[in-house]
């Protein structure tokens, strides 16, 4: 089943929940669905079409960190995919590559890492990609927000009804 983007009361997002959390939810009367997906769901009683986005009726406090920065988090960033060669691989299948190598003064944070397969990390070595002549897919920037959960990983393939919500 889909999961389910849970918006506050002012519509900003917080986070994903599954289908049944979502379905709670709007019986406890603590959420409304803003968007909905086509499936839905039956009970005894009752018929619900599955809701794609809901937003809570009342405002909960969230306070906002920022996104640690780890190699897991910079895969989820880059979907999993080299940011050379455009491949997709498994986390054990792959690297993190400083854009500008540190032995130039290349510091490690969300601006100057990116994800790379082991071939291309190793044909890039200690160069920069102009220099390798290896573009990059995707310019690395800091990750504003994103739901972690299972489907964080593939954050780009999100349904549409989500888009309006969420910022990057």
């Amino acid at each position: 089943m889909k999961p389910t983007l849970l918006l506050n009361a002012t519509y900003e997002p917080l986070t994903v929940v599954t289908w049944k959390k979502a379905i709670t939810l709007m019986i406890l009367g603590k959420a409304e669905a803003i968007e909905e997906h086509e499936r839905v769901v039956r009970s005894a009683r009752d018929t619900f079409t599955l809701p794609s986005v809901l937003r809570l009726i009342r405002r909960v406090n969230a306070p906002r960190t920022g996104i640690q920065f780890s190699r897991l988090n910079v895969y989820r960033r880059d979907g999993f995919e080299c940011q050379y060669c455009g491949d997709e691989f498994d986390f054990d299948d792959l690297t993190f590559d400083h854009v500008v190598p540190q032995s130039r003064g290349g510091q490690t944070d969300w601006t100057n890492i990116v994800t790379a397969c082991g071939p291309c990390n190793r044909q890039k070595g200690d160069r920069t990609p102009g220099e390798a002549d290896m573009p990059l897919l995707n310019k690395p920037k800091r990750p504003r927000w994103w739901p972690f959960s299972e489907s964080a990983q593939n954050f780009d393939k999100h349904p549409d009804s989500w888009r309006p919500y969420l910022w990057t």
